[in-house]
């Protein structure tokens, strides 16, 4: 053999071997998606496996439904030029992948339409910081047990004084979390012409248990924004309280008991009543938290209720009561927006639907939206993904219905 011929025979050769090795990559990187998919059909509550692959979806959906597409492409371009058995099981897994991707992405798309959202899911692959400019300004209202409580303003941008008013209570399992974690959403609101409000609660340290402190400070701050609200251009007749988690448990509380006049404010100022109630994944139950949530290492359910409320809740049934968003159910509560990802292992899916059941056969005006294949925080891992905008759009859509758009979005 000529030493040209030995040439290009080494080549081939170094050819087929690096679409091996693509093949090889493909196969890899779509076996990693197939158990991503896999996972997120297990309990969430019960398996570290289902409750990372739930919690992906939603931030990254569109892009492991991207690099599936990918794999299909390396993959049949292995196969084509020499790397045939490593290039059929890659296309195999890719092609099983891909359809796997393609079903969640879509289902979590039509749920967000049905329930009157909308999402891009081009503008979906560029993931934003949750973190943007921060508020247009932070007061703080008082410092209680070693804690600042502050208030985050989001200046509405409109042509008129009187915007409607947003407070938002963060979530974070009443032992962390702060009012400016969801920035870039609450910074989304106030540039669609809503006055936004987000407020700090003491949260549970060692030898301070907060069940009772967290909510004082929830209506403290609602007295202090229902005070100022007009200096900043908002009408707090056209109030509306979101919550996330802990903090839509808080919302609900405050919410359903100012309703009934149950309230009396610890600052000596009248409460304002919100028009409207929107939560997501709100520990409306904790029972159902401390027995079956899943113990993410580090916020393990049984840990953050214990500290919340000072220790085991069977030895304090008056204060699991008085936690308990079940405590104020009535017919005089606002009209009620609940955004419930269907596999939250941290706040069990199942006790959220049960509570808007009862809610409803207490006479309150209330919309259970299911998100599938969403988990906790679905909304928050970044800004702009598919789970982002779903929150956005759909909690925009039922301001709009409850008469709290801005002019020239209702």
């Amino acid at each position: 053999m000529t030493d040209a011929a030995n040439t290009v025979a080494g080549s081939a050769t170094g050819r087929r071997w690096l679409w091996q090795l693509v093949a090889l990559l493909s196969l890899g990187l779509s076996a990693v998606v197939l158990l991503v998919v896999i996972g997120t059909w297990r309990d969430p509550t019960a398996s570290l496996h289902a409750a990372v692959s739930a919690a992906l979806w939603t931030t990254f959906g569109p892009q492991l439904l991207l690099l599936s597409l990918i794999c299909i492409v390396l993959s049949s371009f292995g196969y084509r030029f020499g790397a045939r058995r490593a290039g059929i099981l890659a296309l195999t897994a890719a092609l099983l992948s891909s359809a796997g991707c393609g079903y969640i992405v879509a289902r979590i798309v039509a749920a967000t339409y049905a329930a009157g959202g909308s999402v891009n899911l081009v503008s979906a692959l560029w993931l934003k910081p949750m973190q943007t400019t921060g508020p247009d300004q932070s007061r703080l209202l008082s410092e209680r047990d070693g804690q600042q409580l502050r208030v985050a303003i989001y200046q509405a941008k409109a042509e008129h004084n009187k915007a409607p008013v947003m407070l938002y209570i963060h979530g974070g399992g009443f032992m962390t979390g702060s009012n400016i974690e969801t920035d870039a959403d609450l910074r989304w609101f106030a540039d669609r012409g809503w006055l936004v409000f987000s407020v700090d609660y003491r949260l549970w340290q060692q030898n301070l248990a907060t069940w009772d402190l967290a909510a004082q400070d929830i209506s403290c701050a609602a007295a202090w924004v229902a005070q100022h609200a007009a200096g900043f251009g908002g009408n707090i007749e056209r109030l509306a309280l979101l919550g996330d988690s802990a903090g839509g448990n808080l919302a609900i509380n405050y919410a359903y008991a100012a309703a009934q006049g149950r309230l009396r404010s610890p600052c000596g100022d009248e409460l304002p009543v919100p028009q409207a109630v929107i939560v997501q994944y709100p520990a409306v139950d904790p029972l159902a938290i401390y027995e079956h949530g899943f113990a993410v290492p580090g916020f393990e359910p049984k840990m953050l209720l214990r500290g919340y409320l000072g220790g085991d809740p069977y030895q304090y049934p008056e204060r699991v009561q008085s936690v308990s968003s079940y405590s104020y159910l009535s017919a005089l509560a606002p009209a009620t927006l609940i955004i419930a990802p269907e596999q939250d292992g941290l706040v069990p899916a199942w006790s959220v639907y049960r509570f808007a059941d009862y809610a409803r056969l207490a006479g309150v005006d209330i919309e259970l939206v299911r998100l599938p294949f969403a988990s906790h925080v679905y909304n928050q891992l970044a800004a702009n993904s598919l789970g982002n905008q779903a929150r956005l759009t759909i909690t925009a859509r039922f301001l709009a219905e409850q008469g709290l758009a801005p002019q020239g979005q209702r």
